[in-house]
């Protein structure tokens, strides 16, 4: 397989199933299709957004492609590499470049650790500084992202919930990443204090020459820190467009009704709602065909029989629908 070496991550083919077991012998009677055959890359200094609904299968993808849990097929490349060969050494090597920042800023630290220890940790297990050195770096990492070097043997019991993110950020930071995922990095968090988390984010982008994946249920959050956006729907890829082409031109009925769900502080601006019906269907028994036709309002009969292939739109739209043709892309549901 050719791999674009100026592409920093690329998956392909994706599946992550957890089995379910039942009888006397327990034995695998079906299995829960959290992600499925999905593909993407980001580019060096990307910022990728991920968005969906809570359960489509976001973080599961995430916790894949860092080797936190183990794919059930696919490929996860890092740099030209197949990060899923690595074993030992290889594997200790590559956690340096590929780091995670979670949800919760209130569960993701260790509360019996000072802070100065949790941001420490990594450096320390990769035999990156020692004694003053170590402390040093941290030292510089904590005012790096706004906060004072005097923190350093407080506990993350006497700190709010955006100063935990930032401590967070820095423990990402310590062994100087070239990507980092962010799983809903400010979705616990006050909207005052997203912002300054997002403005950190961007500024640390540039200082550390990062690479970004953006988990994220907020429309509006992943506009202002996304380069491309990629909707998913039940463990499966349903679009991928650059940021401006993704709010102005959607294609895929799912991605529409998510962009008519997003309030907009200007109400003229605003566009009538696309009201899906039913729920998302159960990921052990996912739909035949098209896994949106369920609650599709505009679905046809190859919607609910044929599986959509992948259409290529342009170098930097994807769409994967029946009702939209390459040749002559229109939306197939338009809000009034």
């Amino acid at each position: 397989m050719n791999i674009t070496t100026r592409n920093i991550l690329e998956v392909r083919n994706l599946k992550k199933y957890f089995p379910i077991t039942g009888g006397i012998l327990s034995r695998v009677v079906n299995s829960v299709k959290a992600v499925d055959n999905i593909s993407f890359h980001i580019k060096t200094g990307e910022t990728l957004g991920l968005v969906g609904e809570s359960g489509c299968g976001k973080t599961t993808a995430s916790r894949v492609i860092l080797r936190l849990i183990e794919p059930t097929s696919g490929n996860v490349y890092f740099d030209g590499e197949d990060i899923f060969k690595l074993r030992g050494r290889e594997l200790h090597g590559l956690r340096k470049n590929m780091q995670i920042i979670f949800q919760d800023p209130y569960s993701s630290l260790n509360p019996r650790l000072s802070i100065g220890s949790i941001i420490a940790e990594g450096i320390g297990a990769h035999g990156l500084a020692k004694g003053r050195q170590k402390k040093e770096i941290v030292e510089g990492l904590l005012e790096k992202v706004g906060l004072s070097a005097g923190y350093y043997n407080r506990y993350p019991h006497e700190f709010s919930g955006g100063q935990r993110q930032r401590i967070a950020i820095a423990r990402a930071l310590s062994l100087r990443p070239r990507l980092i995922i962010c799983d809903e990095p400010v979705s616990a968090l006050d909207v005052s204090i997203q912002a300054q988390i997002l403005n950190l984010l961007t500024e640390l982008k540039k200082d550390f020459n990062l690479s970004y994946l953006f988990i994220t249920h907020d429309l509006s959050v992943v506009e202002h820190v996304s380069d491309r956006i990629a909707t998913m729907y039940m463990g499966e890829i349903a679009e991928i467009a650059e940021t401006g082409e993704f709010y102005s031109s959607p294609l895929h009925p799912y991605t529409i009704a998510l962009l008519s769900a997003n309030l907009l502080p200007d109400p003229r601006k605003r566009k009538k709602a696309v009201i899906l019906k039913g729920d998302v269907p159960s990921p052990i028994s996912p739909p035949s065909g098209c896994r949106f036709h369920t609650r599709c309002p505009v679905a046809r009969e190859i919607c609910r029989s044929e599986w959509p292939e992948p259409k290529e739109i342009s170098r930097s739209h994807m769409v994967r629908c029946h009702l939209v043709d390459a040749s002559h892309p229109v939306p197939p549901i338009v809000p009034a």
